[in-house]
């Protein structure tokens, strides 16, 4: 085989999607995360669960580059939506990638701003997108520093930019994948709505590496018991988002063994 095709997640259930449909062949611990090493469609692949963040994001990349050959990197996972025509469970067909600090705050974001897939993943991308059934949106995906959770919050980052949806992590795994010179790519579904608020409280009931903490998360929940009646449709969110991302990512790793 010619190399690994590294598919980075950032929390403990994106990554679970993603071994479901994989054949694992070992799994370590590494200074970046959690990592699982097997073959999907006859193609080796690399599963490194990280946890949340730009920072943690653009490590993984760096800590998958020194240990493995990499012959492309996909940024995995589940995205907010910043725009009302954008439901549960959509995927995002990402032209360009920006990060929020960059973004000029009166003005929409140029078409030749960010970071630009490359061509040949994004093109299987848009083909598997379409063998699967999902329904897709073209255009930009935006990564912010922190979690957006108010629904006003996302609408007014989604006028202000233009952007689709957002997310903590692509921007910074396609800008340290185009710096260590490794083709990149976007696999998203939408988990939040653009009219949802989302106030789980997922950064401070996980760890590092973005696996949950349950007696955390039961504390945070007595503190906050009006959460409890939010857990069935977030989970009902999570369902569908991940069900349609899985027949995404088969759709795209048999295109990948048929030499798309």
């Amino acid at each position: 085989m010619a190399g690994h095709t590294a598919i980075i997640t950032a929390c403990a259930h994106e990554a679970a999607l993603v071994r479901r449909r994989l054949r694992v062949q070992q799994q370590t611990t590494g200074a970046a995360g959690l990592v699982w090493q097997g073959v999907w469609h006859g193609q080796e692949v690399v599963v490194l669960q990280c946890g949340m963040g730009p920072a943690r994001a653009a490590q993984a990349v760096l800590w998958l580059g020194q240990h493995y050959r990499l012959t492309g990197v996909l940024s995995v996972g589940f995205a907010g939506a910043l725009q009302a025509d954008l439901a549960t469970g959509d995927a995002i067909l990402a032209t360009n990638i920006c990060a929020q600090e960059d973004m000029p705050r009166t003005t929409r974001l140029a078409a030749d701003v960010g970071l630009r897939p490359d061509a040949r993943l994004a093109h299987i991308a848009a083909m598997a997108v379409a063998q699967a059934a999902v329904v897709s949106h073209t255009g930009t995906l935006l990564s912010t520093t922190a979690v957006v959770a108010q629904a006003a919050a996302k609408q007014d980052v989604g006028r202000q930019s233009g952007a689709l949806a957002i997310d903590m992590e692509s921007y910074s795994i396609g800008q340290a994948a185009a710096q260590s010179h490794i083709p990149f790519t976007v696999l998203r579904t939408i988990f939040d709505t653009s009219s949802e608020n989302f106030f789980l409280p997922v950064t401070t009931c996980t760890t590092p590496y973005g696996s949950l903490q349950p007696l955390r998360l039961l504390g945070c929940l007595a503190c906050r018991p009006w959460l409890l009646v939010q857990l069935p449709h977030w989970g009902w969110a999570s369902h569908i988002a991940g069900r349609h991302l899985q027949r995404w990512l088969q759709h795209f790793f048999l295109l990948l063994s048929q030499g798309a």
